[in-house]
């Protein structure tokens, strides 16, 4: 029995001296995370399934794909009649927003997404047609805000600059 023992002990301070550990990443061909008005999808290819599970307070999910949950939420309203309307997006050079029925002196903001102000300008009642040069700005994701200072008209738009041809 105490060949036994002293046979196993090495092996056993073996296991504890050198057990290994595990950080939450994944290493993967592809993923991408998607957010809807309501639901948010995040994939990964080669990922093992993951599951969540949520009692309406309190979120838990099993998996290395756990994402921080930032919700920010953006509440667009206009006054009846004033129609904003941004194209072509995906653009490679010149970004059109189309005012119809505009009443009200507003605001356009071209941010980058980290949130830096690349372009201001305001925008006048009789004008009906506003371009934006995006020639000069990277292959990115943008954000464009239009708005009147009295916040009846607030409009955001995800504005997605492709390379030229």
């Amino acid at each position: 029995m105490k060949k036994v023992i002293l046979t196993l002990l090495p092996f056993a301070a073996a296991t504890i001296v050198n057990a290994q550990s595990i950080s939450p990443q994944v290493i993967a061909s592809a993923g991408t995370h998607y957010t809807g008005s309501n639901a948010q999808l995040s994939w990964t290819i080669g990922e093992p399934v993951i599951t969540t599970v949520s009692n309406g307070t309190n979120t838990i999910t099993q998996g290395f794909h756990q994402t921080l949950l930032n919700v920010t939420s953006v509440e667009e309203q206009s006054v009846a009649g004033v129609n904003v309307t941004v194209f072509p997006n995906p653009t490679s050079d010149v970004l059109n927003i189309n005012l119809t029925n505009n009443l009200k002196d507003l605001q356009m903001d071209l941010f980058d997404m980290s949130g830096k102000l690349l372009q201001a300008r305001e925008i006048g009642t009789a004008e009906g047609n506003v371009q934006i040069n995006m020639t000069e700005y990277a292959r990115a994701n943008y954000l464009l805000r239009v708005y009147s200072a009295d916040g009846s008209v607030n409009y955001t738009y995800k504005v997605q600059k492709m390379n030229a041809h």
